[in-house]
């Protein structure tokens, strides 16, 4: 995910916030444009914080960083790719609004790709697509700004509330 991350946004500075820095590092060697640092110090260096993990581990983490992500825009990739995940919120709700929940002080803004499933696969193609969510219009915009320079198609999709028909849409896309 990291390496794609900095193959989409190759004019931005990127903070990869992780639990081991060491365990990281023997993952991907630190390129130009991309430090590898603690999750707290990652968050706090920036205005811009994408979240990319499971559905399980997304809540839980929030309840250790919620004062740091205070005033932050949160990105919020994350998609329901198990059964466990499709079960944990059902139909009422998405992951993105439940983040918005716990996260009231932040700015949620959900970036679903219709392509994120086939980033093993090589290249993206026109019909790779980004539909950005929010409540907060101001940073979905600064959001979709931001996509702009990738190789994604973007839609703005609306609210948070959204999430709940893309989430399940890409989740089947993916299997």
């Amino acid at each position: 995910m990291v390496h794609h991350l900095r193959d989409q946004f190759l004019f931005e500075a990127i903070t990869w916030g992780v639990r081991s820095i060491a365990f990281a590092k023997e993952l991907l060697v630190e390129e130009k444009g991309l430090r590898i640092s603690s999750y707290s110090e990652a968050i706090e260096a920036n205005e811009l914080v994408i979240v990319a993990m499971p559905y399980v581990d997304l809540l839980p983490w929030t309840d250790v960083f919620a004062p740091k992500l205070n005033g932050k825009i949160v990105i919020d990739l994350s998609v329901p790719q198990t059964s466990e995940d499709r079960q944990l919120f059902g139909w009422q709700t998405s992951c993105s609004e439940q983040l918005q929940k716990k996260l009231p002080r932040s700015r949620i803004v959900g970036a679903k790709s219709t392509g994120i499933h086939r980033l093993s696969g090589g290249e993206l193609d026109e019909s790779s697509m980004v539909y950005i969510t929010s409540d907060d219009e101001a940073a979905k915009q600064r959001v979709i700004e931001l996509f702009r320079s990738t190789a994604y198609s973007i839609v703005d999709a609306g609210g948070l509330e959204e999430n709940r028909a893309i989430d399940r849409m890409i989740s089947l896309m993916a299997t």
